[in-house]
């Protein structure tokens, strides 16, 4: 029989990628989607099975109940830094009720084999040296802290319910790009600003600094997460660079010129950087592409 995966959020930027890789494989995928900004319906096209709903509301539950699934991965939630600061309490209520139900699910789940949480980097906080997935969680914007929120309940679920202790994983990416991401996001504005010409927005001078990592390397990393994973795991190749350095290497890639702004960005932290070292030498993991690599074809297409 063909192995079962729920997917929340499996219509987004990132995890459409994991949906579609996931249908190529030949298993049964199921995604829960409420279908907001950075959703992509083009991909729905009768190969898994589709549900319009927002994991936040507590019938997600029965939902996953019902489909029965060996492998769930909880990647819904309302990823958009800037909107979380606008809107603080809509954030924290509707991204941690959603963690909140996905546990609950998968806790009363009798077919689940694996369950992956999807954290992010920012639940480091501020850093000033590559973090171990054993450092202390220090959110400083409110989708971060939603995000942390979910790391303290896979800790809490793990050890309460014996039956999560070796069922239940989490990631934490940098900053991926690639193919469908968010027009609001970097990669796509240096991008856009190359094809057009306009001018776009520097926050805090360029000095913020993010490591990067193409979305294309994302889906073989959830596979082999689900097929031996069972802790927290970093996921970067530590391609680090401030938006200054990564606006000069977008134009070294494409011999183009592209022209900046000024802009705040309040709450924002300077520097995230992790050590991924556990999933490579517990797991075994390889990126497919380098940053170079991706930078380039992400930058070619059209």
């Amino acid at each position: 029989m063909k192995p079962k995966l729920l997917i929340t959020g499996g219509l987004g930027f990132i995890f459409s990628h994991v949906t579609e890789y996931f249908v190529q494989k030949g298993w049964d995928v199921v995604v829960v989607d409420n279908e907001s900004a950075g959703s992509h319906l083009e991909i729905i096209d009768g190969s898994f099975k589709y549900y319009k709903m927002d994991v936040c509301d507590r019938s997600v539950i029965d939902l996953v109940l019902k489909e029965a699934p060996e492998y769930v991965i909880h990647a819904a939630a309302m990823s958009d830094v800037d909107y979380s600061i606008r809107e603080p309490l809509k954030t924290l209520i509707e991204n941690i009720n959603a963690n909140a139900n996905m546990f609950e699910a998968c806790r009363d789940l009798p077919s689940l084999k694996k369950f992956i949480y999807v954290s992010t980097d920012e639940v480091y906080g501020e850093c000033d040296h590559p973090k171990k997935e054993t450092e202390i969680l220090f959110p400083k914007n409110p989708y971060a802290c939603s995000k942390a929120a979910g790391s303290l309940m896979r800790l809490t679920y793990g050890s309460t319910y014996p039956s999560m202790i070796e069922t239940t994983a989490e990631t934490r990416f940098c900053n991926v790009f690639g193919p469908r991401q968010d027009t609001r996001k970097i990669m796509p504005l240096i991008k856009h600003s190359l094809h057009t010409g306009e001018p776009i927005p520097l926050h805090n001078e360029g000095l913020g600094y993010r490591e990067y990592i193409y979305v294309k390397n994302i889906p073989p990393a959830i596979d082999l997460i689900l097929e031996k994973g069972n802790r927290t795991y970093n996921l970067t190749l530590n391609d680090g660079l401030t938006v200054h350095q990564l606006i000069e290497h977008a134009e070294k890639v494409t011999d183009k010129k592209i022209n900046t702004y000024p802009s705040n960005r309040p709450g924002m932290d300077l520097k995230y950087q992790m050590d991924a070292t556990r999933i490579k030498t517990e797991l075994g993991w390889k990126p497919l592409y380098t940053f170079d690599e991706g930078l380039k074809e992400y930058l070619e297409m059209i």
